[in-house]
């Protein structure tokens, strides 16, 4: 009785949020043990913790961890990624989730450490994310919250999803665009680089760095040149290039005084790109919640959807364009202030018939 009600104090002391309850008796070194450990997430053998630290069991940028593997040179996105999945590892190693849910997760959202070979992950994993010792700590705390009944099974199974799919979703409600492949030998040394340390790290197979790192060096192949012969005249029936092997982007209407961009007898008009999905019909919901979001910026601008075919192993994409808008630089400003209310944006160019 002391201690159900001890949990359901902190829980109306913190509303809601067991940010770090110290459950069972001390180990023999004096440290939290018990069936479900502290915070720190285990019981200690000869002092020293049976899982990792905060935020990975890693060294991301010269930060220490404790199995002594390092990850240099990461952008912070790159941190936030790696940090997802060495916390869902250390969740499935603790029995926190399923290996079957492990895999599962983790197959959905590659993407992020293979984009070049797997399909794009769910959006927003390059966020910043609490680390795996808050999320170890709170699922173990509402799991003796739950054996204690001070939460029903419907409030802990809520809650256990909520962390679990704001960690890495198995079925994204939106995914992230599509990675370009490296541009030039130093990009591409780069890559190969972090794959070579992923690897080393455990958080991809060895066959998985193989196709990585083949897709890689055929990024570096240039392409062949096709001569192009100059018409006599502009042709009406003319199809325009396009870099897609599958579907067009549907035409935003002419340029401004109908005078097509120089130099281009089709005219290309710059715009943003927002997001890709799986479907046109998840594209047009998605544009429905962004301009919700974003109204102000997004005034005046009307959706595009173009289908984009990334080929074996990766699909079809239905790509949200905005636009036009009226020059480069504007949509480069208008991408600027988007990512800095942490909306994905990229300029891009459309075809204006």
């Amino acid at each position: 009785i002391s201690e159900t009600a001890s949990v359901n104090l902190a829980l109306m002391e913190s509303g809601g949020v067991l940010a770090g309850v110290q459950q069972g008796a001390a180990s023999a070194q004096g440290a939290p043990g018990g069936r479900y450990g502290g915070v720190s997430g285990g019981t200690l053998v000869s002092g020293a913790p049976r899982i990792g630290a905060v935020n990975a069991g890693v060294w991301t940028n010269g930060q220490p961890g404790p199995n002594g593997v390092s990850l240099l040179g990461l952008t912070d996105a790159d941190v936030n990624v790696v940090s997802r999945f060495e916390t869902m590892r250390v969740l499935r190693d603790q029995g926190l989730v399923t290996p079957d849910e492990y895999a599962i997760r983790r197959q959905t959202n590659i993407g992020a450490l293979l984009p070049l070979t797997s399909p794009p992950p769910a959006a927003g994993l390059d966020r910043p994310v609490p680390g795996t010792q808050e999320i170890v700590g709170r699922l173990r705390a509402i799991g003796r919250a739950l054996e204690m009944r001070a939460l029903t099974v419907s409030q802990h199974t809520a809650e256990r999803s909520m962390i679990v799919d704001a960690l890495m979703p198995a079925t994204p409600l939106m995914t992230a665009p599509p990675a370009p492949p490296p541009q030039g030998l130093m990009e591409a040394a780069d890559a190969v680089r972090k794959l070579e340390q992923l690897r080393d790290a455990g958080y991809i197979t060895s066959d998985e760095y193989a196709r990585e790192r083949a897709a890689v060096e055929r990024a570096l192949v240039p392409a062949p040149v096709v001569p192009t012969v100059a018409a006599a005249a502009p042709s009406t029936t003319a199809s325009p290039p396009t870099r897609t092997a599958v579907g067009a982007p549907v035409a935003l209407g002419a340029p401004p005084n109908g005078v097509a961009a120089a130099g281009n007898a089709i005219g290309i008009r710059p715009a943003v790109h927002l997001a890709s999905y799986r479907s046109r019909k998840e594209a047009g919901r998605g544009w429905t919640q962004i301009r919700r979001a974003y109204q102000q910026l997004l005034d005046g601008l009307d959706a595009e959807i173009t289908q984009v075919d990334l080929g074996p192993g990766r699909g079809l994409y239905f790509r949200l364009n905005a636009g036009p808008m009226e020059s480069e630089s504007a949509a480069a400003n208008l991408c600027r202030e988007l990512k800095r209310r942490h909306q994905y944006c990229a300029p891009t160019l459309l075809e204006a018939g």
